[in-house]
């Protein structure tokens, strides 16, 4: 039976609050358990228990965002995951909140598409971990807890997309020896601008494809695309 992850948003603006419980509702596997204002609140929410990961903005009213997180850590409360969320880009910041345990760190603004493949991850993250017994783990398994990838392996594909055309995604985009936008990737692939784009940011936000803008003389930047991935599929 599928774990269903109960989801904590801290977040001060009730706009962006709303925004993160919105993206939650269509990921399956996730529950929104409650959403805090203040850092105060959300140590006595987290203290009551139920749940599992908090969404938490940097910048919070009474206390900030890393402030909370010392407080929950110091506890004595059940083991708990922590997701950053925050317009926060400080190195200083971002080391301290790495060294308090979060197990991501999203900047503000983001897509949409870029949420939720994050919380996918850490879904599938938490559900490789959790078979694991108290049997000395192997380094597949230790670097499956961290997110990283073994050799050889990739994410499985979102909805809608095929094993099939990926394979020649790839081959196209490595078979260029110049970054390609999406609309010449789809001619050359006899498919839809739409359908090319939705590969290429796929591949995008697993980190094998680079994404650098080109900028012409009138419009919006076009986008180019150079593979930088793994090979194979």
């Amino acid at each position: 039976m599928t774990e269903t992850i109960r989801v904590l948003i801290v977040e001060d603006d009730f706009a962006v609050a709303a925004l993160h419980r919105r993206f939650l509702a269509t990921i399956d596997g996730f529950d929104v358990a409650g959403t805090e204002l203040t850092a105060a609140a959300a140590a006595t929410r987290i203290a009551h228990g139920g749940v599992d990961l908090v969404l938490l903005d940097m910048f919070l009213p009474d206390a900030s965002g890393l402030d909370l997180l010392r407080t929950v850590r110091s506890a004595s409360v059940a083991p708990l995951d922590v997701i950053m969320v925050t317009a926060a880009p400080d190195p200083e910041l971002v080391r301290q909140a790495l060294e308090l345990g979060v197990v991501d760190y999203l900047l503000k603004p983001f897509r949409p598409e870029d949420f939720t493949a994050r919380m996918r991850r850490y879904a599938a993250r938490r559900a490789d971990a959790r078979p694991l017994d108290s049997t000395d783990l192997t380094q597949a398994q230790i670097d499956s807890m961290q997110g990283r990838k073994a050799a050889g392996t990739r994410a499985a594909l979102p909805k809608g997309l095929s094993e099939n055309t990926a394979r020649l995604v790839i081959d196209a985009l490595r078979a260029n020896t110049v970054p390609i936008t999406a609309a010449a990737l789809a001619e050359v692939l006899g498919m839809s601008r739409v359908s090319a784009r939705r590969y290429l940011e796929h591949f995008a936000l697993l980190e094998e494809v680079e994404v650098t803008a080109k900028y012409g003389d009138v419009g919006r930047p076009q986008n180019l695309y150079r593979w930088t991935g793994q090979d194979g599929f």
